[in-house]
């Protein structure tokens, strides 16, 4: 049995939080990272890391600008969940490390200038470099249906924690927490749809 298959069957079936508690704690001390973004799943998800061990080192991916006040909210985000060990990308990282594969994350970019937005891939290889378990959580695209909850990729083993958990779970966690949305949070308008149906939020920043 590879290290690989002994970590999936040893996940199968756990509870989001019990999940990240073994990998975190367990399987993985001093050796798992977070990529994250400021979308309520990926706030989701640092809400369990901080509440399981908030010296989890956090990388928020940032393709293009950051608008004042997503870095507003960010620092409150930091300090309402007691994280203390933070660092950003901006994705400027596209070289391949030997033995690895190209990891990434996929972001939409939204610019000051008001032109509308972009998809971006944000390159992290240099950023996991020193780690063996990537937790990611950016949540700018739903999840392709090949990925695995648990999976390898390249040397690492890279987790989608929410990969199962649908909108509406996203928001009742949030309100149970009392944890806010981003402030350009807004809900999707789809023209084919009655005008009071109600929509997922959608995130430019």
């Amino acid at each position: 049995m590879t290290l690989y298959d002994e970590i999936r069957k040893a996940c199968e079936g756990l509870e989001t939080e019990d999940l990240l508690r073994y990998l975190i704690q367990e399987r993985f001390p001093g050796r798992t990272v977070v990529t994250a973004s400021l979308r309520a799943p990926s706030i989701v998800v640092l809400s369990l890391v901080a509440a399981i061990a908030p010296e989890t080192p956090i990388v928020f991916c940032r393709p293009g600008d950051l608008f004042d006040e997503s870095r507003a909210f960010r620092d409150r985000l930091i300090k309402r969940l007691g994280l203390t060990n933070v660092g950003e990308t901006a994705g400027g990282e596209a070289g391949i490390l030997p033995d690895a594969a190209d990891h990434y994350e996929r972001m939409w970019a939204e610019y000051k200038s008001g032109l509308g937005h972009v998809h971006e891939m944000v390159h992290l290889n240099d950023v996991l470099a020193d780690y063996d378990c990537w937790i990611g959580a950016v949540y700018h695209f739903t999840a392709p249906q090949t990925r695995l909850r648990v999976d390898q990729e390249g040397r690492l083993i890279r987790v989608d924690p929410l990969i199962d958990w649908p909108p509406h779970d996203v928001r009742a966690y949030m309100r149970k927490h009392d944890l806010q949305f981003h402030p350009r949070a807004g809900k999707r308008v789809d023209p084919r749809l009655p005008h009071d149906t109600p929509c997922p939020p959608t995130y430019h920043f």
